[in-house]
């Protein structure tokens, strides 16, 4: 991708996700009176606008630099940084799948039962290690980027074999953890609000059957959560297995500059948040309260 085009497709990406950030930050501050959101979903969407909200800022960052000189460094550094974010938010998504499972499916299992009881506690704690863990994989794939020194263009995987021995396991570890912690979350996606979907259909089924109510709100916006979360997972699914592809196989012949890759990144992230939009409450009335106190202003 040449550099033009990616400023030209991230940019507006950049300031309309930054926009919906300020806005659903302020819903989440001064939330619309009825609208309860609790622990640990409430954690879980700011640290979700966090991440969106630093990995646009620093796409922007990259975008600025196609203007400058800017130093060695800097480079890899805002690559990791953006890879952090976008596989944070992209973890974040994972738990807030587990946390509707066990919220809205019934659970029998013991294991589950236990997770139910103690959601907060497992939740907060697994968050943080999958965040240690994610930095570690990062840091440890820059840091050998600069043991390496600065690759060339025509650089390939075979090529790697000229590294010493342990840049080549660094390189190999760094390149697993980041794998395998990608497939895990995009497997808890595929399996959680795969196994709501399904309960919900045989749930409205029973419900048709006894001649009862399809419209309860509680029914309803589960099963908005439930679709916008399937929604969310085929948003993830071509930029997650595309940087596990750039970063398993090192694609560098297919996106040397990571613009690609960066700009996949940057449509996801953009795409998530308009799905939250959509899916929790606490947004789509604090919006539409917005736009009213505006209507009134005029």
């Amino acid at each position: 991708m040449e550099p033009w085009l990616y400023a030209l497709l991230s940019s507006p990406i950049c300031l309309t996700a930054t926009f919906f950030n300020i806005i659903f930050f302020f819903c989440l501050l001064r939330p619309v009176a009825g609208v309860m959101l609790r622990n640990p979903l409430r954690i879980l969407l700011i640290v979700v606008l966090f991440n969106t909200t630093f990995q646009q800022l620093v796409t922007a960052l990259t975008i600025i630099m196609l203007l400058f000189d800017s130093p060695f460094w800097l480079e890899p550094l805002t690559r990791a940084l953006i890879y952090q974010f976008f596989c944070a938010n992209f973890s974040c998504n994972a738990w807030i799948s587990i946390f509707y499972y066990i919220s809205i499916v019934p659970q029998q299992h013991p294991i589950f039962i236990w997770i139910k009881r103690n959601i907060n506690a497992i939740l907060y704690v697994s968050l943080v290690l999958n965040q240690i863990v994610l930095l570690i994989s990062l840091s440890i794939g820059t840091a050998v980027y600069f043991l390496v020194g600065s690759v060339p263009n025509n650089f390939t995987s075979l090529e790697l074999n000229k590294t010493s021995p342990a840049d080549q396991d660094l390189f190999k570890v760094s390149n697993f953890t980041y794998l395998l912690y990608c497939a895990c979350s995009l497997f808890t996606l595929l399996f959680s609000w795969g196994k709501i979907f399904v309960y919900l259909c045989e749930h409205l089924k029973k419900i048709g059957q006894c001649s009862e109510s399809f419209s309860l709100p509680k029914q309803k916006s589960h099963m908005r959560v439930t679709v916008t979360g399937m929604v969310q997972t085929a948003i993830f699914l071509p930029s997650s297995l595309w940087t596990i592809a750039v970063a398993f196989i090192y694609f560098k012949m297919a996106d040397p500059n990571k613009f690609i890759t960066m700009t996949f990144c940057s449509m996801s992230s953009l795409g998530n948040l308009m799905c939250f939009g959509y899916s929790q409450s606490v947004f789509r009335h604090g919006i539409v309260s917005v736009f009213n106190k505006l209507k009134r202003d005029k």
